[in-house]
């Protein structure tokens, strides 16, 4: 139980890849806080990982920089640290480059960078006096990669990418690592949204759709958020204490640069 009484925050754990991590964070030990939007996903989270008795939920818009604030607040009040964080919370929407209108412009990014940002600034102020902590930051490749449906969500990205290094060094003389983990085309969670709106675009059926972006893998299937998950997991662990400003792909070959 390499994560033993760690204090882990999982922001965006109420499905798909952060139910996940939620999950083998609890399989190593560690208590954890399940923040997400939408407060019914969380609670099931914290159920299905037998955490009711001991882990939180708490319900979170980060596009507010004070609601992520109070978000790590709570959850320092109660234990008195604060050991790991994941943002995982993301959306993105479906747009043609040139439809892109600057409220979903904005909308991206208060959640995808803003979010992530101010709940890592939030946690360093914590993990700063401890010389101790783990960020982790769900990127993707469409960051490096150019999709003209999500340039918003490339965009946010590709923030995500640069707002981490540039932590990772602030932070280093802390003790504290901060990386990011750029999964692929994974099964269910956002992917099935996102598709099932370019299938509006497109006019491809499900199974068109789906067949043509997993023709593409090289590795010729999907990811699941379970094999990203241990990622996570090694990254949280004092095995990673020198690891970090790094980017873990799992993409299946899908980014070669």
């Amino acid at each position: 139980m390499i994560l033993n009484n760690r204090i882990a925050l999982v922001v965006g754990g109420g499905n798909g890849l952060g139910r996940a991590i939620a999950k083998v964070y609890t399989r190593e030990g560690a208590i954890v806080i399940v923040a997400d939007l939408d407060y019914d996903a969380a609670v099931e989270t914290l159920t299905q990982i037998n955490q009711s008795d001991k882990g939180l939920v708490y319900q979170v818009d980060i596009s507010d920089a004070e609601a992520c604030r109070r978000l790590v607040q709570t959850v320092v009040d109660r234990w008195g640290r604060l050991d790991i964080l994941v943002n995982c919370a993301a959306i993105s929407l479906v747009d043609p480059i040139l439809e892109v209108t600057p409220e979903r412009w904005d909308k991206v990014f208060a959640v995808n960078a803003r979010g992530a940002f101010f709940c890592m600034q939030a946690a360093a102020r914590v993990m700063i006096p401890q010389k101790f902590g783990r960020i982790i930051n769900i990127t993707s490749p469409a960051s490096k990669s150019g999709f003209p449906f999500f340039t918003s969500y490339c965009a946010s990205k590709a923030a995500v990418d640069s707002m981490t290094r540039c932590a990772a060094v602030a932070w280093a003389p802390y003790g504290i690592t901060v990386n990011t983990i750029a999964p692929g085309r994974m099964t269910g969670g956002m992917v099935d949204t996102i598709e099932k709106e370019m299938m509006k675009l497109t006019g491809k059926t499900e199974e068109q759709l789906k067949a043509e972006r997993t023709r593409d893998l090289p590795m010729g299937r999907r990811v699941t958020p379970e094999e990203v998950a241990e990622a996570a997991v090694w990254l949280a662990s004092d095995a990673a204490a020198y690891v970090t400003a790094e980017r873990f792909n799992f993409s299946g070959g899908m980014e070669l640069s």
